[in-house]
């Protein structure tokens, strides 16, 4: 029962540290409180004086809490809807100490379960955030999978560079490889080096996250193909430019702006997170850093 229960938990910055949060009607409704929301989680409060903006924050429903964001947030209560009729509900954001406390307080087998599921959530989380403090350049290698996909996506990086090698007239692997990582991720490779602080031994796609290895292994593979297709077509090898306006076209498929997005969402939210390190460009893409997140790190 307890590898079924799904309660989503974020880590943000908090005074300082890194702390996780859970959403109340969440946790309400994976408990299966027989009362109303709003009553239940005023009660637990006002009983067991749990400390707002401590132990818990009051947010307006649906509102967006951005990672960087200070918890140090207005009293959102008695807040009119636009039609000016009733009060908007208000949601409640707990830590992860007051959760499990709360799930405990219910004294049902499901509350002791919630509470130990949070409690192998919490270790998780530190059990990363320890790894990243020491040393946080190999953190992507977590990964079980990881030596298994940086062998997989080898033979896909050769495959494109055999695709190059043998139907493109002009041989900048460099060039090719820094409009691949700027299309995924704004960047060239020059600027994810510098920011990861890589010496000239350091392989850079040692150190991505193995999710953008097999993105970044898929568009080369696919790519490949289509500078193939293209060179048997002409019945002669691509021109720089040519193989240029291919990359455009292959990468102008819709499901590229899928990858594209996961990609620079990865990069911004897990380095912020993990390494200490902002990319300039992919500012906006940052998201919630969540115990999905930390699984697909440590699998």
């Amino acid at each position: 029962m307890n590898d079924l229960i799904n309660i989503k938990v974020i880590q943000k910055d908090f005074n300082g540290d890194k702390k996780r949060f859970v959403n109340a009607r969440e946790l309400h409704k994976w408990l299966g409180v027989g009362r109303v929301f709003a009553n239940w989680i005023k009660d637990r409060i006002e009983k067991y004086d749990f400390v707002e903006n401590l132990d818990y924050f009051k947010v307006l429903p649906h509102k967006e809490l951005k990672q960087d964001e200070s918890f140090d947030l207005p009293k959102l209560a008695n807040q009119k809807n636009k039609r000016g009729g009733d009060v908007r509900s208000i949601e409640y954001v707990l830590s992860i100490d007051m959760a499990k406390e709360v799930a405990m307080l219910e004294n049902s087998e499901i509350g002791k379960k919630v509470r130990k599921y949070f409690i192998r959530v919490e270790s998780d989380f530190k059990k990363v955030m320890r790894i990243a403090i020491s040393d946080p350049k190999i953190i992507n290698q977590l990964a079980s999978k990881f030596s298994e996909t940086r062998k997989e996506t080898k033979d896909y990086r050769k495959d494109f560079t055999d695709s190059i090698k043998k139907f493109v007239a002009v041989k900048n692997y460099g060039t090719y490889t820094d409009m691949l990582y700027d299309f995924l991720f704004l960047e060239k490779a020059k600027e994810y080096r510098k920011l990861l602080d890589l010496v000239k031994k350091d392989f850079t796609r040692n150190y991505m996250y193995e999710e953008i290895l097999l993105i970044i292994g898929a568009f080369e593979t696919g790519l490949s193909g289509e500078i193939e297709k293209e060179s048997k077509r002409l019945n002669r090898l691509l021109t720089k430019e040519e193989f240029v306006n291919k990359f455009k076209e292959f990468s102008s498929q819709k499901n590229w702006k899928v990858y594209q997005k996961r990609a620079r969402s990865i990069m911004a939210t897990y380095d912020e997170e993990l390494r200490s390190i902002k990319h300039p460009k992919l500012i906006d893409y940052k998201k919630e850093f969540s115990q999905e997140d930390i699984q697909k790190l440590i699998g």
